[in-house]
């Protein structure tokens, strides 16, 4: 191109961009091309919707729900029907002189003024905490000492019969049971003073003796339930993994540390249990004086639930056996508890 004067006009140097922007300002500075680029602003996407996902993750717990409720129902159906009625309607009977023959005055508060505060209940709940104290950690340490020796067996041949004859008591009734033993324990004949004088010791009176009718019913009462606690502690035995007894080992641990570090501690929520099935059976103590002593003598030997039977169904006073139950209900429930709070440990660390 010539201008007008006839020079050629000197034209700007082109210069090329490297690399393509999609948006922006270019400008040339010599043969330098800057470019400016403009933020860009893509479209906003909308994430997207998870209701449809959390509806069903909510259908499906729904129906889980449902569905665990339907194999509950017959168990609480049960539970509502045979427990929480007549637990209940026992709670309401307490506030009446209850008679079945028709005499149901409400009368508040005085059955529980007159039943607490007798000499017929406080003897019945002290023979009974008594029982209690003697049966439960006597029954938990011979248990323990028969796991540990079964555990401890290397002959596999006959042991499977010694276990079932261990365990043989707990079939049979407590009834059969105290037969048995009013045998054993007879002054006269029995195997027990039999026993004692060919070590040349005087016989006892056992069951006819005031001081001795509890010691002794202890006896029958730990050896009929001797069985099903050492079943229950020799499946904890069995499930201890033995290499912790070798770590132990390796740091010289000897017999009794074993038992006091590794075996205890791992056998904790059997030791609880059976501790809690022993104290609500104990407490609940029925079939043994009932046959052996029949409360006697001079009701020495009288329980709780002898007095619940005698007040309901011999002298039809239903008001007042209905607060023995509760007050047997509420201590059961509260030493239980006390048991599972303050024994029960956390081993998993």
């Amino acid at each position: 191109m010539r201008s007008a004067g006839g020079r050629r006009a000197r034209e700007p140097r082109r210069c090329r961009s490297r690399g393509g922007f999609t948006s922006g300002t270019r400008r040339a500075v010599g043969c330098v091309v800057v470019t400016t680029i403009s933020p860009t602003t893509e479209p906003s996407v909308a994430p997207p919707s998870t209701r449809p996902a959390v509806k069903s993750r909510s259908a499906k717990s729904r129906r889980s729900t449902i569905r665990a409720y339907a194999f509950l129902a017959p168990t609480l159906f049960f539970v509502v029907l045979l427990f929480i009625i007549p637990l209940g309607y026992n709670i309401l009977i307490s506030f009446y002189d209850w008679s079945v023959i028709g005499r149901r005055d409400f009368i508040w508060l005085d059955n529980y003024t007159s039943v607490l505060t007798s000499d017929r209940f406080l003897n019945a709940a002290g023979n009974t905490v008594y029982f209690t104290f003697l049966t439960v950690p006597i029954g938990i340490v011979l248990s323990l000492v028969v796991a540990l020796g079964f555990n401890a067996l290397t002959i596999t041949r006959g042991a499977s019969l010694v276990r079932a004859l261990y365990f043989a008591p707990v079939v049979a009734s407590l009834t059969a049971v105290a037969f048995v033993w009013l045998w054993i324990f007879n002054p006269a004949y029995g195997l027990a003073n039999d026993i004692l004088g060919g070590l040349g010791i005087s016989g006892q009176e056992w069951l006819t003796s005031e001081a001795q009718s509890i010691p002794s019913l202890a006896v029958m009462y730990v050896w009929a339930r001797l069985g099903f606690n050492v079943i229950i502690l020799l499946a904890g035995l069995n499930a201890i993994d033995r290499s912790y007894y070798e770590a132990a080992r390796l740091d010289g641990a000897g017999p009794i540390r074993l038992l006091w570090s590794v075996t205890l501690p791992l056998l904790n929520r059997q030791l609880v249990l059976v501790a809690s099935v022993e104290v609500m059976n104990a407490l609940k103590l029925f079939e043994l004086p009932f046959v052996a002593t029949s409360g006697g003598p001079v009701g020495s030997s009288r329980s709780m639930v002898m007095e619940i039977y005698e007040l309901a169904f011999r002298l039809d006073r239903w008001g007042e056996s209905a607060v023995y139950v509760v007050a047997l209900f509420v201590f059961l429930v509260l030493v239980t508890g006390i048991i599972r709070k303050v024994f029960t440990k956390d081993i998993s660390e």
